[in-house]
């Protein structure tokens, strides 16, 4: 029987490695159209960038142990909340210098995909998540795997059910941290348990992926089970996490240890990682002022498919590239 489990004890370089890698995804999908990232099954790789991240967060919490810890919001504040809105701020000016009409004196603010900025909207459930895992801990303590598992899987099924009833709409829906919930109980498995591969999990990981495929593929309506009138959270419903934690996760940590005859690389991504929340915030400030220009300077190339690729690769060098020289910058 293997197992996927992480140090929790000290530094864990594979957890920046992972990191590293989740936070490209999340940059692609804000740079390729749905349809192309449905051809290059992005539903199995590239969405799992999020969900990895919230884990990743549980993990850290539980890895110290289950005793009710309530957050530090002095650290909240300085290393998440600031920053956030700092550049929520400069973003909304860099908007009113681009999109302010001088002819006829009306500001026209226009924000790309959402009216906070591509992925705007995980800080919002990171913050949930830091408030809500402590207030789990007592449970965790209380009741087995089996009968936490149960309970997780009712409570996820009863925010499905309830998304259902009241068509719950795309500017709450994506906010809140229901969709997410089964990961507090991955999370904490991982870090206390690790995340056992034996013919149970692999099963459930197995239909875990064809649920995956059905809402991602098939046009097929499955409410009142789960909540699938929104077409931008397909992979978000319990039952997809757990491919996702104990085949995809598992996967990634593998490909890390393959990694090791090419350091180099495998630093680089590890470096990424160290900085995926700087990344992810400037990607946000990138996608909502910058990125049209790049678009439309890169019509310029006849050929749509080279187009395409520069535009992904461009973005993708933007979006990390600066962040890693003023941090290491900062550093020395």
């Amino acid at each position: 029987m293997e197992r996927i489990d992480f140090n929790n004890v000290g530094y864990d370089p594979q957890i920046d490695y992972i990191k590293g890698l989740c936070i490209l995804f999340v940059i692609w999908t804000h740079c390729i159209s749905r349809g192309e990232l449905g051809n290059l099954l992005f539903p199995f790789w590239g969405d799992t960038a999020v969900p990895i991240f919230l884990i990743i967060q549980v993990f850290h919490y539980y890895k110290k142990g289950v005793n009710l810890r309530m957050p530090n919001t002095i650290k909240l504040w300085k290393r998440i909340l600031r920053p956030f809105i700092i550049m929520i701020v400069l973003m909304f000016l860099t908007q009113f210098l681009i999109y302010y009409n001088e002819t006829d004196g009306e500001f026209a603010l226009s924000l790309y995909w959402d009216k906070r900025g591509p992925g705007s909207y995980y800080i919002f459930i990171y913050l949930e998540f830091a408030l809500v895992i402590p207030l789990l801990a007592p449970l965790f303590k209380k009741l087995s795997v089996k009968w936490l598992f149960a309970s997780f899987v009712i409570l996820s099924q009863l925010a499905e059910l309830v998304c259902c009833i009241i068509q719950c709409p795309d500017n709450i829906y994506r906010l809140l941290f229901f969709r997410y919930f089964f990961l507090i109980f991955l999370g904490f498995l991982l870090a206390t348990k690790g995340l056992k591969l034996n013919k149970l999990t692999i099963f459930g990981a197995t239909l875990s992926m064809v649920f995956l495929y059905l809402f991602n593929y098939k046009d097929i309506d499955l409410e009142p089970i789960f909540y699938t009138s929104l077409g931008n959270w397909k992979y978000c419903h319990w039952i997809c996490y757990i491919y996702i934690a104990y085949f995809f996760l598992g996967f990634l940590k593998y490909t890390h240890t393959k990694l090791c005859k090419y350091k180099n690389v495998q630093k680089q991504i590890e470096i990424i990682g160290k900085y995926s929340y700087e990344i992810y915030l400037f990607q946000i400030f990138y996608y909502a002022t910058i990125s049209i220009y790049v678009r439309q300077s890169l019509c310029l190339v006849g050929n749509y498919s080279i187009q395409r690729l520069l535009y992904i690769l461009i973005s993708t060098a933007i979006c990390v590239i600066p962040i890693i020289y003023l941090k290491g910058k900062r550093h020395h």
